[in-house]
């Protein structure tokens, strides 16, 4: 955590290290990634440094805390919608294509994602995984709980499950949006903004037909809502 000396800095002061910080972990990753760096583009001494953070590890989970909270905070003032009055359908293709504008938006904070995601010799790299994983899957949460609620998903498959199959269609989709050549004979990163849509929805229907009730029109859902 930040010391009492970080948090008395200016907001501009403090915006600016971790501006610098998110930079240099997102391109570099943990173990690769320099403080000497950090320190050159945010403006300030390395001895500054260690006084707002013991040390590089307490600077590294701050960036990944703040990272995930601008996110966060970003998709609730900016990307909200009422479900009650959308089909599951709609609610699945419209969070995916917010969390794509968002990451086009802001490319360290996905490219830290990325590289903390993968880093496995980060430190505590379990309970990084577990705090990304916590809040990553807000959206998940929400279109899993809908579409039981609505009795489109099958009940004997449990949430934990439902979880991993959807986040993991949809981690892969991101990273193929903005990783170029990670599936050239897919590469939707190429793809115009109704090329994505189309391809969202061969996904959903793909899930659906895994998870969702046999029995459910997938054109008639709005009628059982």
């Amino acid at each position: 955590m930040p010391s009492k000396t970080f948090v008395g800095l200016s907001k501009i002061k403090q915006e600016k290290i971790f501006s610098s910080a998110v930079k240099e972990f997102s391109n570099k990753g943990y173990s690769l990634a320099s403080t000497n760096n950090i320190c050159k583009e945010a403006g300030i001494s390395k001895g500054s440094m260690f006084q707002y953070f013991s040390t590089k590890e307490d600077l590294f989970f701050f960036v990944i805390r703040k990272a995930l909270s601008e996110v966060i905070g970003f998709y609730k003032k900016n990307y909200q919608f009422d479900v009650e009055k959308m089909d599951l359908k709609d609610i699945f293709i419209k969070s995916c294509l917010q969390l794509i504008d968002f990451y086009e938006k802001y490319p360290f904070h996905y490219r830290l994602y990325l590289r903390t995601n993968y880093e496995i010799d980060a430190p505590n790299y379990k309970e990084i995984r577990r705090y990304l994983v916590r809040y990553v899957s807000t959206i998940t949460h929400r279109f899993i709980d809908v579409g039981k609620k609505r009795k489109v998903l099958r009940d004997d498959i449990s949430k934990e499950l439902a979880l991993f199959l959807i986040n993991s269609f949809l981690s892969r989709f991101v990273e193929i949006c903005f990783i170029p050549g990670i599936e050239p004979t897919f590469n939707v990163g190429k793809f115009s903004a109704a090329e994505r849509t189309k391809t969202l929805e061969e996904i959903y229907t793909f899930l659906i037909e895994g998870m969702g009730i046999r029995q459910v029109n997938l054109n008639q859902e709005k009628e059982i809502k």
